[in-house]
This record gives C-alpha cells, structure tokens and sequence, in this order.
C-alpha cells in the first residue's frame, strides 16, 4: 500500500513538473511573438504616436509573459525538490535502519542504548533542512553552492 501511495505521489509530481515546465516554454514563446509582432506593428505605423504606443505594448506584453513563464518555472523548480525528496526517502530510511542495527549490534548499556534509540527517534522526527530550488546537493563533479 505505501509503495502505491509513492506511486502515485511520484506520477503527481512528474505530471506537475512536466505541465509547468511546458506552460513555461508555452508563455516565453508567446511573449516573443507577441514582441516581434508590436515591433513590426511599430514599423509600420505611419505616426509616431503609433509607433510609440505599439513599442510600448510590446514591452508590457513581453514582461507580463516573462512574469507568467517565471511562475511556471518556480512551479516546475517546486516540483522538482518534491521529487528530490521523494527519491531521497529511501536512502534517509536506509540510514535509519543502519543506525538501528549498529545500536543493537553494539555492547551499550541499556542507558546508552535508551539515549542512542532518543537521538535517532528525534532525527527521525524532525523534518530535514529545505533545500532551495537551484541548489545542487549530491551531485557528482559539482559542488555545492551555499
């Protein structure tokens, strides 16, 4: 049941990544047409008031396509560090475990092994650091930027 609740989650945020990320191309390619049509528009225009007004829409459609494509994008940035986390889970459960075995593998005595299982329940409950959409972590050949 949990694997088809990941499942599921994973198809979620891939869908989600995948439309905004479109939408995003769909909005900048508009805005550049969008431009070059008011720039042709301001060519041809027999007045200067014409060319003006037609510069000047141009320039407003171009930022309000920008600002549409960057929401797409930080949407698409979002959805990324979903998946991050989602492909994270298993090697964080990982970690978990091994820390368990090497507890209950170890000669401790039953007050450090009770002290040992409290810090791994409260590394278990709290929630990880966020990371910023852009950071790079855990990529090979690069490093981090902080």
């Amino acid at each position: 049941m949990t694997h088809t609740r990941l499942d599921l989650y994973h198809d979620i945020a891939t869908g989600q990544a995948r439309r905004s990320f479109r939408n995003a191309q769909v909005a900048m390619i508009a805005g550049f047409l969008l431009l070059i049509v008011f720039v042709v528009v301001a060519l041809q225009a027999s007045t200067t008031a014409g060319s003006v007004v037609a510069g000047g829409l141009g320039a407003v459609s171009a930022a309000l396509s920008g600002f549409v494509a960057r929401t797409f994008v930080k949407s698409q940035e979002t959805a990324a560090a979903h998946l991050r986390a989602y492909f994270d889970q298993p090697l964080e459960f990982s970690r978990y475990l091994a820390a368990e075995r090497l507890i209950a593998d170890s000669a401790l005595t039953e007050e450090q092994r009770a002290e040992a299982l409290t810090a791994l329940v409260q590394a278990m409950v709290t929630p990880p650091a966020p990371v910023a959409p852009g950071q790079l972590t855990g990529v090979p050949g690069q490093a981090s930027q902080q």
